[in-house]
């Protein structure tokens, strides 16, 4: 049997409920790949696994990737200026831009998985499950005061479709 501690998805990201408290979100995807069907059954999983804008495109992964050459480029270049001796007037000015450049990856990383984040959290809703827990939020009445609906799993409050904000 495997450990339930390694078959974790990664490290969840953070959203907002309807009331506007930071709570963490599943990743359906994660959670589809790892079999995981004890959170969410399959077939409700697989569907919001395969909604469109829950996946990582491949433009994403191209302009990560991009990000990820351009920076091995750079530090190839600086590393090349380095051995060569070309590199002499105000070293730590040159690194610094190196450090700079090298954070591309993470920050075009960091950009698609924010964008990502409230497409999932749709998607999740959109089938009636709490981005939060995955609990089932079907024929859960709603809050009078926001028109929200409260899981009562983890106590977050959500705006699902068709319902009145």
């Amino acid at each position: 049997m495997a450990d339930p501690k390694r078959s974790r998805p990664q490290r969840p990201s953070r959203i907002k409920d309807a009331r506007g408290r930071k709570v963490t979100q599943l990743d359906p995807v994660a959670l589809h790949l790892l079999r995981r069907h004890d959170v969410i059954e399959a077939d409700a999983l697989r569907a919001i696994a395969n909604e469109k804008g829950v996946r990582i495109t491949g433009a994403e992964r191209a302009s990560l990737f991009g990000g990820v050459l351009g920076a091995l480029l750079v530090i190839s270049l600086f590393t090349i200026a380095l051995i060569t001796g070309g590199i002499r007037n105000a070293p730590l000015a040159k690194s610094a831009g190196l450090i700079h450049l090298c954070s591309i990856p993470w920050i075009v990383w960091y950009a698609i998985k924010r964008r990502r984040f409230g497409k999932v959290a749709a998607a999740m809703l959109k089938y009636s499950r709490c981005p939060h827990c995955g609990y089932d939020l079907r024929l859960l009445p709603t809050d009078p005061g926001d028109g929200a609906t409260v899981c009562p799993e983890c106590g977050c409050a959500w705006q699902l479709e068709g319902q009145a904000k």
